[in-house]
């Protein structure tokens, strides 16, 4: 990370916390959830431009978290030849911010590391079998099922505190097959997540990685559709199609700077859209 960006985040977590100490508009105050599309090391992501646009957010993200993580907690504490799991970490810090600040926003981003992460590997038949399809839909739909009941249990605790909460949700866009991870001056230090994975199960022609990303993200998206009808508090954000470029991606599964300020102004519209008022005009005159 650069000096000058590692400026800029910590100047957006001073401005937020600044913000959440304050009597600030519960229109412009956020409880945030996620993974690195919220919190991404290497470059701006999507809660830093929302910050930057005048919301006061309380974040509980970081890069490399799973879903199953976030709601039920996965952390353990080894103790000779026993283990204890922490419980819901996350979840119960959330949660707690709910309650303190009683915003009228949750943003969750969850499921891209379960999706298209390392753990594709276990959602792919070996090619060489001659598989019916490269996909073990089997598995990946029983995997599906799990992380609907995961969703569904985090939109049940945020109601359960604060009836009033409404959670945006967005599905991702298809992940680039590229072959590119975490890059720092020219040295590689995490991924990439996709090509080895297809590669360790033979599957080398682009058109069938396409085609898979295609499945994988589009049944994540119409599950949380799914969700979105069936629960008045929580609201899709459906990003399919937005960065079908190459050049738009950092690596295989994130965005450059200027996709995830593209995503922050999607955000801003469908808060706008839920509040029934623009925020940040309506209360510009009190953001600090």
């Amino acid at each position: 990370m650069s000096q000058q960006l590692k400026n800029f985040k910590r100047d957006q977590i001073r401005i937020a916390q600044k913000r959440l100490k304050t009597a600030y508009p519960k229109e412009l105050t956020i409880v945030a959830e996620g993974d690195s599309w919220f919190a991404y090391p290497l470059r701006k992501d999507i809660i830093d431009y929302l910050i930057k646009k005048g919301y006061a957010i309380d974040k509980y993200a970081k890069a490399g978290d799973t879903l199953e993580n976030m709601v039920y907690g996965t952390e353990i504490k080894r103790r000779r030849s026993s283990v204890q799991n922490e419980g819901a970490i996350s979840l119960q810090k959330t949660l707690n911010s709910i309650r303190k600040h009683k915003p009228k926003i949750v943003l969750f981003s969850a499921g891209g590391n379960d999706i298209v992460g390392s753990e594709i590997l276990g959602y792919l038949n070996h090619e060489v079998s001659r598989p019916a399809s490269l996909i073990n839909t089997e598995i990946f739909q029983a995997r599906l099922q799990e992380m609907k009941t995961a969703v569904e249990f985090f939109i049940k605790s945020v109601r359960t505190t604060n009836v009033d909460c409404n959670i945006l949700m967005d599905g991702y866009d298809y992940a680039k097959v590229n072959g590119k991870g975490y890059n720092f001056i020219f040295r590689n230090i995490k991924g990439p997540w996709l090509l080895p994975s297809f590669g360790m199960k033979n599957i080398t022609r682009k058109e069938d990685h396409e085609a898979i990303i295609k499945y994988l993200v589009d049944e994540f998206n119409e599950m949380l559709i799914g969700l979105d009808a069936q629960y008045e508090n929580f609201h899709h954000i459906d990003l399919r199609g937005e960065f079908p470029e190459d050049s738009q991606w950092d690596n295989e599964i994130h965005l450059k700077n200027s996709g995830y300020r593209k995503i922050a102004n999607i955000y801003h519209e469908k808060i706008t859209e839920v509040i029934q008022e623009d925020p940040v005009k309506v209360f510009r005159h009190l953001i600090v």
